[in-house]
């Protein structure tokens, strides 16, 4: 396919090189709001520049449009590629709230053209190893997920982070991640408590969720635009824990340690009980601590080590997914359906609200 790139920052870059690791994929032209952004950014990557995006999208020789915007000028970029029959993959977040993003996958329907969100995670070698564990039910039934997702930044310069008109804040930068990959693997929230604090700028800096999904399971998730912090996740079930490593956004590895539920260690009392909980058995415990794991791992107790490698930078997995559903005349991945894409931004609405009027929420998060 041959791609127009719309926006020119550091993402639809990454985007451009990671197209390099996918034969038969190339960026033909690349927009932004400024003309002169857009001839840098195509004399560095090897492409043409063009004087709008309306020109870029407009080009006959274009097959796929690739939308990097800040998220408030995603719904009006997107429909313009609809209504010009080019298939898009809209950066993540796929709007600035849940209404624009049932716009566009209104408009997408209707005019039978393939359109999808650009979490890109979802796509990469890891992710479809946890989807066959999950298959397999390898977890057991799933009772949990938590996941975080922190960056600092300082709101400088022209960052679209702290710009509450281009669609900044925490949860539609970081948390849309966490969230995303909570509602793929866990499946649809119908409660969600928030809390988090409101920036001088006017957004979300901080967000801490807590979901409950229809299954029962619970989530948590954390993400902030001020600080740094562990950016993993980990999936916890009846049969075992999977512990995926850090960056929760492109991850290649993950522990798997199974569930061997034990008795109450705390029955029986008397000398055995004093024994147990005596600061030598404990002291030996802790000396022995290396050895010990080194010994369940020999016995296959310990943690499984799962590793799935992306080519190149692994950008390209969502725009082969995409090339490959138009290909086969699907009208939205399966993967990343467009109706996940509006609860997602459901719930986003919804625990932006509670965060700024600072009050708790135990509502629907539809």
């Amino acid at each position: 396919m041959r791609w127009a790139i719309l926006g020119t920052g550091g993402v639809s870059r990454r985007f451009v090189l990671g197209l390099r690791a996918l034969p038969g994929h190339q960026a033909l032209v690349a927009a932004s709001r400024t003309p002169e952004n857009a001839r840098r950014f195509a004399q560095s990557l090897g492409c043409e520049a063009a004087e709008s995006y309306e020109v870029a999208i407009g080009r006959a020789e274009v097959d796929a449009v690739y939308i990097a915007t800040p998220p408030a000028s995603h719904e009006a970029l997107a429909l313009t590629a609809i209504a010009a029959g080019k298939p898009c993959l809209v950066e993540k977040p796929i709007a600035a709230n849940a209404a624009a993003a049932a716009r566009i996958a209104t408009a997408a329907r209707g005019a039978g053209v393939f359109c999808m969100e650009a979490l890109w995670t979802r796509f990469l070698p890891l992710m479809d190893r946890i989807r066959t564990l999950l298959a397999e039910e390898r977890l057991g039934t799933l009772h949990s997920f938590d996941g975080a997702f922190h960056g600092a930044a300082l709101p400088e310069g022209r960052s679209s982070l702290f710009d509450p008109g281009r669609g900044g804040g925490a949860l539609l930068h970081r948390g849309v991640y966490p969230l995303s990959l909570a509602r793929h693997l866990l499946g649809p929230v119908v409660e969600l408590t928030a809390g988090g604090r409101m920036g001088a700028t006017g957004v979300d800096e901080e967000a801490a969720l807590l979901l409950r999904h229809a299954s029962g399971a619970l989530s948590t998730m954390r993400a902030s635009i001020r600080t740094d912090g562990e950016s993993a996740f980990v999936l916890n079930g009846t049969g075992g824990s999977l512990l995926v490593d850090a960056p929760i956004w492109r991850p290649f590895s993950a522990r798997l340690v199974a569930c061997h539920p034990v008795a109450d260690s705390m029955a029986g009392g008397g000398k055995l009980e004093a024994l147990r909980e005596s600061g030598l058995v404990h002291g030996l415990k802790q000396r022995a601590g290396p050895a010990l794991s080194l010994f369940r791992q020999l016995r296959g107790k310990g943690p499984q080590r799962i590793t799935a490698r992306f080519e190149g930078n692994g950008y390209q997995y969502q725009a082969a997914a995409l090339a490959a559903a138009v290909r086969e005349g699907q009208g939205e991945s399966s993967i990343m359906p467009l109706d996940e894409s509006i609860e997602i931004m459901a719930l986003v609405d919804r625990a932006r609200a509670v965060i700024a009027n600072h009050e708790p929420s135990h509502g629907s998060g539809a």
